[in-house]
């Protein structure tokens, strides 16, 4: 995804110096916390005068159809910041992290000569290089302070006077009316004669707090006066663009923490008494998200490419009616309760909600689960009162599809999915939601979970060439990713290690997502720099690399280096990957790997499973330093971190072979390693090998090894050692330890003729090797890994002309067609599970509703994934 601000291409010097001297209009957006736009004067408010939004909203436009596409704080600021959707700007849950690489508002309007800055509430905190606001004092910044002082000015209008040739924008964000709604005198408020919405239980204790939340807009409305007096007073009240948002509704039941009207709808009012024309209003459709691109286009900005808002400055100065067709909402209940994601899509009158797990109760922990005193008062009058059982029924327990007429029903208190006549509206609807779920990236379910950032909860991205690994790989370390075609790095083309920023880069960022290459291979992957942690990837930290082919790899660098990988860190895996190749570094050279580091945060093992390497591997470094500083190469893995105490790093080898050259140019002395599978070990004996075979052509050092070299204050132990073979032709000398070497780990090595390796019966005989999925053998020659081309069993395949199954569409069904036994997986592009079957056999029906849907078949490794509409 692309933010780049795009400032006029003719003549940008130019353009630039007139922006600076223009006399530029300011912009200042005051933003409520938690508030019912129902409660506001202008909006139809019964319970109290709000004068000075009231006046904003005389002396400027009201906009009825402004909605929060999530209806709580952090999602809908950073909406309102960044103008991206929350599965796009990555706050997507309460309190969850903007993505990094995301620009807001304070880079944009800066980039346009602004000076940015805000006062009170900082959500989403602590992302200053996302958020790099100018912190203003004056407003309490803890949305949940128990009877916060009151606000002043003095600081916003210090912000407003500094630097007069320069515009500012400015975000002045209250804490009212945000929980613990003690901040203002509710005497002012007669509990018996306030009106509660109709979707509130109405008894004692709900009027009580109801009056206690008044108070805090009354708080509210004195702030929006306080910045109307400190633009008076420095003279930039009719030079400034002002807008005042509801942000989401209260925190009361059907408000915020949903997705119905009254937590999603949010008050918008712009004054800008040079284009806005007093007193007016509009009804067209306009999200958070639209918010920055107005403010840009307001500044004379060219429009950003990549955001999701559009701006509406049309609308504001009254030259357009409409905006949007649809309002977007997205609800993940985690942090704040269990997983419970809904999805939903309106236009002016209608709201259509998809609550994706039905067969559940919702609870949130601050409204039922503990739950609010309020909450526990509608519980008890419900015990005798069958509106008030209704409404907390209602509440709790949601239908898959709620429809509501939001002219009729504007408190949504009658689900009307369920009549005939309205059967083409979801459909219609449900597409379009559909279809903007898939244009946000949004992972539905998988999104509302502990770890939705896990790269197994991500959608997997397609890429089939150097620009994919450059423009996606490069920009999102934790994604999860599949190779759909073979990638050949041109020839004299130095790589850059995935997570570096150059091919010198000596402190790569780790990755931490997923690689599968799906049977496919990089070609020619190049890297003779000399500098450190080279690899295809720099560094894997809880990552996966698998069913992956890297042919005729060149690398010549530094410690650590690998075919794979400089640095393998935290419960990393790398299974089903081939290496052929040549790997030469200082020292810490490895086929696949250069280095198992030490982890303080992940304390299991790292694994290599089903890999082989077919290499040259050489540590070039003459080191007399066995202890610090090693000249070591090992067919697989050139060294092994030993514990420090708090961190580990452990390793699992299994079903592995080495075949090539392995040597240390250090011959004279015994600081010069070289391993068949493991170079180093540094007192690390948790490490773990079975089935590996050291099938090297040589192994040459002062000290070689055909598994693991030395290191250990018991050399002869390692925590596991089961069915380890050589060829009886390979001898190695290990000239400082009088043939030691040799016999490390005792006991445990099994010889062989060389001959009996290229038997597909002594894997058969003696192994678990897969050669039915995972490896595939010829006769007279080492196994390999099963290639694209050789079998289609490796990874998922996509849909094409030739194959092997067929799915046919039906008036509510698919029939499945794939010979032999198989399960089938049916998921609605939400991602929730919509049908399956564990067992078929040739052939099967899955009964299903209308809709799009994404197929998975499993016959035994081979998967498919397909996508079907049923009608």
């Amino acid at each position: 995804m692309k933010t780049r601000l795009c400032l006029s291409a003719m003549a940008p010097l130019i353009s630039m110096s007139a922006f600076a001297q223009q006399d530029k209009p300011n912009i200042v957006v005051i933003l409520a916390d938690d508030m019912g736009t129902n409660e506001i004067g202008c909006y139809g408010g019964q319970n109290l005068a709000t004068p000075n939004i009231d006046r904003l909203a005389n002396e400027g436009i009201r906009l009825t159809n402004n909605y929060a596409s999530m209806a709580m704080s952090v999602p809908t600021r950073a909406s309102l910041y960044t103008g991206l959707y929350p599965a796009r700007h990555g706050s997507y849950q309460n309190h969850k992290a903007t993505y990094g690489h995301v620009k807001s508002v304070a880079h944009y309007m800066a980039d346009l000569g602004y000076r940015v800055g805000r006062t009170g509430k900082d959500h989403p905190a602590n992302q200053p290089v996302v958020y790099p606001f100018e912190k203003i004092d004056g407003f309490t910044v803890n949305c949940v302070a128990s009877k916060p002082p009151l606000s002043t000015n003095d600081g916003i209008k210090s912000f407003m006077q500094r630097n007069a040739d320069e515009p500012f924008c400015l975000y002045v964000c209250s804490i009212h009316s945000h929980m613990p709604w003690d901040a203002g005198d509710a005497s002012e408020f007669n509990a018996e004669e306030i009106k509660l919405p109709p979707n509130c239980v109405d008894n004692e204790q709900t009027r009580k707090e109801f009056c206690n939340y008044l108070a805090e807009i009354r708080l509210l409305d004195d702030e929006v006066g306080m910045v109307y007096d400190a633009l008076e007073e420095t003279g930039e009240l009719d030079n400034t663009l002002v807008i005042f948002l509801g942000e989401q509704g209260p925190q009361m039941p059907f408000g915020k923490w949903t997705l119905y009207h009254y937590g999603t709808n949010s008050a918008f009012i712009a004054r800008y008494p040079k284009e806005i024309k007093a007193g007016t209003m509009s009804d067209a459709i306009v999200q958070y998200e639209d918010i920055l691109p107005t403010m840009i286009d307001f500044a004379g900005g060219e429009p950003v490419e990549g955001l999701d808002g559009i701006s509406c400055l049309d609308v504001l100065y009254g030259d357009k009616a409409e905006h949007r067709d649809w309002a977007y909402g997205i609800h993940n209940n985690i942090p704040e309760g269990e997983s419970y994601p809904i999805r939903s899509i309106q236009d002016k009158r209608y709201k259509l909600i998809v609550n994706l797990a039905p067969e559940i109760d919702y609870h949130c922990k601050y409204m039922t689960d503990p739950g609010s005193s309020m909450w526990k008062s509608w519980l008890e009058t419900a015990k005798t009162d069958e509106s008030a059982q209704l409404l907390v029924n209602n509440f709790l327990t949601r239908p898959a599809i709620e429809l509501y007429d939001l002219q009729e029903d504007p408190w949504e208190l009658n689900n009307i999915a369920g009549n005939p006549e309205h059967e083409s509206r979801i459909k219609t609807m449900r597409a379009a939601l559909e279809a903007w779920m898939t244009q946000q990236g949004d992972r539905g379910a998988r999104m509302d979970t502990k770890d939705p950032e896990s790269p197994a909860e991500k959608t997997p991205i397609e890429i089939t060439s150097l620009d994919d690994i450059d423009n996606i790989v490069r920009n999102d370390m934790s994604g999860n990713y599949y190779l759909a075609a073979d990638i050949e790095i041109p020839e004299g083309t130095q790589w850059i290690p995935i997570g570096a920023t150059s091919a010198n880069d000596t402190d790569p960022a780790r990755f931490s997502g997923i690689l599968d290459g799906r049977g496919h291979s990089i070609i020619g992957l190049t890297n003779t720099t000399g500098t450190s942690f080279k690899g295809l990837f720099g560094r894997l930290d809880h990552g996966i690399v698998k069913n992956l082919n890297l042919v005729n790899v060149n690398i010549k660098g530094a410690a650590p280096s690998g075919g794979v990988t400089g640095a393998m860190i935290g419960e990393s895996t790398i299974q089903g990957v081939s290496v052929t190749g040549r790997i030469e570094a200082g020292t810490e050279a490895g086929g696949l790997v250069g280095r198992v580091a030490r982890d303080p945060k992940h304390t299991g093992y790292n694994s290599i499973h089903d890999c082989f390497v077919n290499a040259e591997v050489a540590a070039t470094k003459l080191s007399t330093n066995l202890i610090n500083d090693p000249s070591c190469a090992g067919g697989i893995v050139g060294l092994v971190h030993g514990d420090d105490g708090a961190s580990v790093a452990k390793l699992d080898i299994q079903r592995v072979y080495f075949t090539g050259k392995v040597s240390s140019a250090q011959m004279k002395n015994n600081a010069g390693n070289a391993g068949g599978i493991v170079a180093i070990t540094q007192e690390q004996h948790a490490i773990r090998m079975t089935e590996v075979l050291c099938l090297a052509e040589s192994l040459t050092a002062h000290t070689p090894n055909y598994f693991y070299s030395r290191r250990l204050s018991n050399p002869s132990y390692i925590e596991h050692m089961d069915k380890l073979y050589v060829p009886e032709e390979l001898q190695i000398t290990y000239a400082g330890d009088g043939g030691v070497g040799a016999q490390i780990p005792a006991g445990k090595i099994i010889k062989l003729p060389e001959a009996t390796f290229r038997t597909k019966a002594f894997y058969e005989n003696n192994l678990s090797w897969d050669f039915n999925h995972v490896w595939t053998m010829k006769d007279g020659e080492y196994p390999t890994l099963r290639y694209a081309e050789d079998d289609p069993s490796t990874g998922i395949n996509e849909a094409s002309e030739d194959s092997s199954y067929v799915l046919v569409s039906h008036p509510g069904c698919i029939d499945i067609k794939l010979a032999g036994k198989f399960s089938a997986s049916v998921y609605d592009l939400a991602g929730r599970l919509a049908a399956a079957v564990t067992t078929a056999n040739d052939h099967t029906r899955l009964q299903i509703g209308k809709g799009s849907y994404i197929i998975q078949l499993t016959q035994g490794s081979k998967q498919y994934a397909d996508k079907v509409v049923v009608l």
